[in-house]
């Protein structure tokens, strides 16, 4: 969980410090700033005169092998390493000192410290050896960070050694601490990222070790600052030397700490954190032990960098153990969307979540615990205006989107991500708020304080508990890899079942074509000696019905009566067949206009009975012909099967919400009973024996289906037997 502190004005002043050129260095050391190639020496620190006994002008003009014996570290300069990694001798008169140097804007700087004579070099890297072994040991990342502060504890002498890691919002916290006694813990204890502003840690990034021996000390200007050539001040941002911030200083004190190291940790070219010591007395450290422990800072990094990478390994696995179950089972569905509703515990479990919601096309379908309906959408909505890269994830939604903070139960944090740019389509997985105690030291939102006109850092670190809510546990990266995964999959069956449709709906649209063809021309093709049958019927029964007794007359009349309703039959097929051969061509077009023509044409059928409608019918989208005859066909059934003495039709449409437009023809008639719910849209389908209500072919309430069908509407009923019925249908697909 990363924690963001607001930083107040007076911040942004400490954030805009330039310390990579304060034109001064501490006075531990002697700083020269020489030219190229003739090794001429430009500047040099104020403090010479107590170092060396000379003036810094009068250090100025001379070449660096006439201060003394310099060779070691003329070797290494001629070495073109850069910079010089470890300290050279250098012999100025009487005094012994240790060099390094680096290169910067085209000069030479160099910086001495004096030799300590008392430093064991055998004893101490017998020491260094013991703590690169323990920390080998180390079986976790834990017990690596606390064997790390032990060693540098016993190496450097420090009383308080910490490793103090940063999070994602540059926050830092003190993960492990070696004390000595009376020296006071910050173990667990939080700091905020304006304690170290970015452009100290850029300098914690580019230097690995920092030393500050006394907090008190007179900085020593170097005479010149400025660059011989350019005249901007000189850049110290590798100088080991270099003056620090006066706040920092301040800041140091103001803990009681008056001497201080830091050793950065740094897994590849990222800060991780760093090894931070505290003494309550000046500690100087010499070259080499620091040399040591900067290696030690190098050596603990990379350790730091093989754990993670194993711990980020290990999760991985777990989530790719998840994922294979939860994909051997998705695989197998054809519809994505069923899938993760069937799948729902798994689809939770892949990522970690509480809830998820499916916003697909217009709708939201919930899984899990998660914000309401309309919160959904609104949150869908916002995420459609976001860029669309990547996974979308946070663990601070109400920090990106204000409104979440109404729901933090149950998303807190929100991972998503887009399956169709096109739709817009989105997957969200949500997780809940984890309400949290962080102990700061000292108050985060009084990191500094100002006083005549002055910035000061503050002066308690005392404990300060601050309740953190909103925040949900952080999205890892196999949560992530999870996602994408996921989304790719998603791609694969939508690909895969859009390939198997295409090749399904050509082979069906070249069938429909031949099943067409062949009613159409089977019908015509049956109707020569159908015609036939009933000629020759009635021709016998007109020359020879006399010599035929009441039976043969009988059979010869239900001979032409058969061939008669198979003429019906074959007509009512000819007009399906040829409805089904017309194309689609949907218009806009008055709904009251196609009814007017209906009443026309079916005149006859209409005498006596009382057709209304209760409000006009409005205009829509279809093809009129094709609806004359939806309307046609439903009207003359509702007066064919009416036993009532008033018959009355009546035809209107409504609005149901969230739904389209629906539209109906109600009858009294004689109803519909419930067991042949499944049967009234068969092709050729009769429900009453064919001598009641004047027969029929069957085949009216199928040209009814097949049009709606072919509009991307839906027809139904809605009946009671004995009492009448409604047929209701629309004209496009429901969301």
């Amino acid at each position: 969980m990363s924690i963001a502190v607001v930083a107040d004005p007076d911040l942004a002043v400490c954030a805009r410090e330039p310390i990579h050129v304060p034109g001064a260095i501490q006075p531990h050391g002697l700083l020269l700033v020489l030219r190229e190639p003739g090794l001429e020496i430009v500047a040099a620190s104020e403090n010479a005169r107590s170092l060396l006994g000379l003036e810094p002008g009068a250090l100025r003009g001379l070449r660096l092998p006439e201060l003394g014996d310099v060779g070691a570290l003329l070797g290494a300069l001629a070495s073109g390493r850069q910079p010089i990694p470890s300290p050279s001798p250098v012999q100025i008169g009487q005094d012994r000192f240790d060099a390094i140097a680096h290169r910067t804007e085209g000069l030479l700087v160099i910086e001495l410290e004096r030799t300590d004579p008392s430093f064991g070099a055998a004893a101490f890297y017998l020491e260094l050896q013991a703590a690169l072994t323990e920390l080998e040991a180390a079986p976790d990342l834990a017990s690596l960070l606390q064997s790390a502060t032990r060693s540098v504890a016993r190496l450097t002498g420090f009383d308080r050694v910490m490793i103090y890691r940063f999070d994602p919002a540059w926050n830092g916290s003190v993960v492990a601490e070696t004390l000595a006694r009376g020296a006071d813990s910050y173990l667990g204890h939080h700091f905020p990222a304006s304690d170290i502003p970015a452009q100290a840690r850029e300098l914690y990034r580019r230097n690995r070790l920092r030393l500050i021996p006394r907090s008190a000390y007179q900085p020593a200007a170097i005479v010149p600052d400025r660059h011989p050539e350019t005249g901007v001040p000189l850049d110290l941002s590798q100088a080991v030397l270099r003056s620090v911030s006066p706040v920092h200083l301040e800041y140091l004190q103001n803990m009681g700490v008056q001497a201080s190291m830091s050793v950065s940790l740094l897994p590849g070219d990222r800060l991780w954190g760093l090894i931070a010591c505290h003494h309550p007395q000046p500690r100087e450290l010499p070259f080499s032990v620091r040399a040591a422990c900067s290696l030690f800072g190098q050596v603990v990094a990379t350790q730091i960098a093989a754990r993670e990478e194993r711990e980020r390994n290990q999760a991985l696995l777990e989530g790719r153990r998840i994922q294979a179950s939860f994909f051997q089972h998705f695989s197998k569905e054809e519809n994505f969307a069923s899938a993760l509703v069937k799948l729902t515990p798994e689809l939770l479990q892949l990522v970690g979540a509480g809830g998820a919601a499916l916003c697909l096309g217009d709708r939201c379908v919930l899984l899990g615990r998660t914000p309401g309906t309309e919160e959904v959408r609104a949150l869908w909505a916002w995420l459609r205006e976001q860029p669309n890269d990547g996974p979308f994830a946070t663990d601070h939604l109400s920090g990106v989107y204000p409104p979440a903070a109404a729901f933090p139960g149950t998303a807190s944090g929100l991972l998503a991500f887009s399956i169709s740019r096109v739709n817009a389509d989105y997957i969200l997985w949500f997780r809940p708020e984890v309400v949290a105690t962080i102990t700061w030291a000292g108050n985060p939102h009084k990191a500094v304080e100002a006083e005549s006109g002055r910035i000061n850092p503050r002066k308690s670190f005392a404990a300060w508990r601050e309740i953190v809510t909103g925040h949900s546990h952080p999205w890892r990266e196999p949560d992530l890899q999870a996602a994408l995964e996921l989304r790719a999959a998603i791609g694969a069956l939508i690909l895969r079942r859009t390939d198997q449709l295409l090749r399904l709906n050509a082979t069906l649209e070249t069938r429909n074509t031949e099943l067409t063809s062949f009613a159409y021309l089977s019908s015509h093709d049956l109707q020569e000696p159908l015609r036939g049958i009933r000629n020759l019927a009635r021709f016998l029964q007109e020359d020879y019905g006399e010599r035929l007794d009441e039976a043969g007359r009988e059979k010869l009349a239900t001979l032409e009566d058969l061939a008669r309703q198979m003429h019906e039959l074959i007509e009512a097929l000819v007009h399906f067949t040829k409805l089904g051969r017309l194309a689609v061509q949907p218009r806009e077009c008055e709904l009251e206009q196609v009814l007017a023509d209906v009443r026309v044409a079916r005149a006859e059928t209409l005498r006596g009975v009382e057709l209304v409608c209760p409000r006009p019918l409005p205009r829509v989208v279809a093809d009129p012909l094709l609806l004359r005859e939806v309307l046609a066909n439903l009207i003359v059934n509702a007066v064919k099967y009416n036993a009532s003495e008033a018959k009355r039709i009546e035809v209107g449409w409504d609005d149901p919400p969230g739904q389209p437009r629906r539209f109906y023809v109600r009858d009294n008639g004689i109803g519909i009973r419930e067991k042949h719910a499944d049967r009234v849209f068969e092709l050729f389908r009769r429900l009453h024996p064919r001598e009641r209500f004047g027969g029929g072919t069957g085949v009216g309430l199928s040209v009814v289906k097949s049009i709606i069908d072919r509009h991307g509407g839906r027809v139904w009923f809605e009946s009671e037997f004995g009492q009448g019925t409604t047929f209701f249908f629309t004209l496009e697909p429901a969301p």
